[in-house]
């Protein structure tokens, strides 16, 4: 037996109607997500950015993606050295979610500082002590009005130490204990 569907709330629009914007952003607040950084060198300069618009492709091939908003230098550089890292940051990372998200006064000069980076295929940088880090060759990029869909082939990957993962939910950070 199937229990009945549950009523939905009155400020809801009727099924047709444009998406009040505000009601995106509340949805999308609680849509909690893994915290990343996306990564790229391009003529001798790093870039990056923080994002939760990450997730696996395909195994066979390994391929992921990630959204990466078009008028930033990050996806300018990825288009053109085609070369990204994806970065998934542990709860210790914070900091650095916080500096590539532009939410400190460090200016983007100096976000890859005081952390250990690597390059172990295709010259992006990946960060030693991320949980996992994809090191990518880009293959293919669609563009849509605001954000470029990067479609990453994964060349190499590297194990941090484990920790508690870095998530962004309701509008802040946060993380999971692993024993719940």
């Amino acid at each position: 037996m199937t229990s009945p569907s549950p009523s939905l709330p009155i400020d809801n629009p009727p099924p047709g109607f444009p998406v009040d914007i505000e009601h995106f952003r509340q949805g999308m607040r609680r849509l909690t997500g893994a915290v990343n950084l996306v990564t790229t060198a391009h003529d001798g300069r790093l870039h990056g950015l923080t994002a939760t618009a990450v997730c696996s492709l395909s195994g066979q091939p390994p391929r992921l993606l990630a959204c990466v908003n078009v008028v930033g230098k990050t996806f300018e550089y990825i288009l053109q050295s085609r070369r990204m890292g994806i970065n998934v940051l542990a709860y210790r990372h914070l900091e650095l979610a916080r500096r590539f998200a532009n939410m400190t006064d460090i200016g983007p000069e100096k976000r890859f500082s005081d952390a250990e980076w690597v390059s172990p295929h295709s010259g992006a940088p990946v960060l030693a002590d991320a949980l996992a880090a994809f090191d990518c060759v880009v293959d293919e990029i669609f563009v849509t009005p605001s954000h470029g869909v990067i479609i990453g082939e994964i060349k190499h990957v590297c194990f941090g130490p484990e920790g508690e993962p870095l998530l962004y939910s309701n509008g802040s950070f946060t993380t999971v204990r692993s024993d719940a």
